[in-house]
């Protein structure tokens, strides 16, 4: 009975199609695949050229962020204006744009553009602004609050388009073969390091971690809008929050206030894209 009961054994095991070290070689060459995906992915991006932009997005903006050049100190202006150097802060990003685009050529299959597909969505980069102008914004230069408002709004949308011209305009549509995650801690990174803020004397580490915590969700945040809407326009409105948030000095009702209308203006445009493109796909070509 014992004979008959390896027999037995020694049968099932040949009938058996997938052995333990089938499975494994299966395994193995599944992982292998993988890896050669994430090689390949990571070979058609073009590094050298994204080393550019974003040398040229530091070195531009680094005299600014890092107070070395006060334009405002040697050439005042007037009625407030001087609130516009501090575009100078985020224009680096779009110098970088501006050479990889139209000096080295980029070859960057771009799909977000200035307005996107609907130029309905212009809307959403008036709501800061206006929400600023309405509610003011304090000053220490005796100027009526609404109307620093006014200039500070306009300042922040100039700021916001420098930056967003570079990040979502160029180096997420550069970094498109790679996975949305792999994306997205990219851009958290060169954008952490773009700012400077740790060259700045004061500032604590745990204000760095918040700091770059905030960027990684808000470069997962704006790629999803970027991806939704096409539009830098609008990822620059969005963007806007965030320098409403903490660059601005006004209360923290007004803030709130001028970010909850904002969002509902956002929400409403976006849904009204994302149906239009559901719509648009879902009718049969002629």
């Amino acid at each position: 009975m014992a004979m008959f009961g390896r027999l037995s054994n020694s049968l099932r095991n040949q009938s058996d199609p997938v052995q333990p070290n089938s499975l494994s070689f299966i395994k193995q060459i599944k992982q292998t695949s993988m890896l050669m995906q994430r090689s390949d992915s990571f070979r058609q991006v073009n590094w050298r050229e994204i080393l550019v932009f974003y040398i040229v997005a530091v070195v531009v903006s680094a005299p600014f962020r890092l107070h070395l050049i006060v334009l405002q100190d040697w050439l005042p202006l007037p009625a407030g204006f001087n609130v516009f150097y501090q575009v100078l802060k985020g224009i680096g990003p779009l110098a970088g744009f501006l050479v990889a685009v139209y000096l080295l050529r980029s070859r960057v299959n771009r799909k977000i553009s200035f307005f996107g597909p609907d130029k309905v969505n212009a809307l959403a980069i008036f709501t800061i602004p206006i929400g600023l102008t309405l509610c003011g914004v304090n000053n220490e230069l005796g100027l009526d609050r609404n109307y620093y408002g006014l200039l500070v709004g306009l300042m922040l949308v100039l700021y916001a388009l420098g930056e967003e011209f570079g990040w979502r305009g160029y180096l997420q549509q550069a970094l498109a073969p790679l996975s949305a995650p792999v994306q997205v801690f990219v851009i958290a990174g060169l954008w952490y390091v773009w700012h400077l803020n740790f060259l700045l004397p004061g500032i604590s580490w745990k204000v760095h971690l918040i700091h770059f915590i905030s960027l990684v969700l808000g470069a997962w945040g704006l790629k999803k809008i970027a991806d939704t809407t096409g539009s830098i326009l609008f990822v620059a409105a969005v963007h806007l929050s965030f320098n409403l948030l903490s660059d601005v000095n006004t209360d923290v009702k007004s803030k709130l206030l001028i970010l909850i209308c904002s969002a509902v203006v956002w929400t409403v445009l976006i849904i009204r894209t994302a149906t239009r493109e559901k719509k648009r796909r879902t009718v049969p070509r002629q």
